[in-house]
């Protein structure tokens, strides 16, 4: 399972300069804030260090809720999830082209994605080997 520190890290690496910018702002401006001085000059490896230090089990609570402050929806969502997520997927898992369902020990991860006439935005496939069918509906 990713470490917290890391799963931060991916989300922060999402961010542009400026959005990274203002998420170090919300940080410094936030009820449990961490000191403008110590976020000024940090980069994205220090300000996790920072996160994990000041709010240590509430670190990853903490990057979400500013991330949907800042409108950062899908990468919160997305930051939400990933504690989940295996990082060793077992041999032989992978997509089923069958018609009933795999468990999500066997198939990886398993998404369940609906919308009422809003937009979706779905997961991105990447850095992965797919053996077999893949269907996105």
């Amino acid at each position: 399972m990713a470490t917290t520190k890391i799963v931060i890290l991916d989300a922060l690496n999402e961010l542009l300069k400026d959005e990274f910018k203002d998420f170090k702002w919300r940080l410094s401006n936030s009820d449990a804030s961490i000191p403008r001085g110590r976020l000024e000059n940090a980069d994205r490896h220090d300000v996790v260090d920072l996160m994990e230090q000041h709010y240590t089990s509430d670190a990853e609570k903490i990057a979400v809720r500013t991330l949907r402050n800042m409108k950062q929806n899908a990468l919160a969502d997305r930051l939400e999830g990933k504690q989940e997520v295996q990082e060793d997927v077992p041999a032989g898992a992978g997509a089923s082209s069958s018609a009933k369902p795999v468990p999500a020990q066997t198939a990886g991860v398993t998404m369940t994605i609906t919308s009422n006439g809003g937009t979706v935005k779905a997961p991105v496939v990447h850095g992965c080997t797919v053996n077999g069918p893949m269907t996105f509906n």
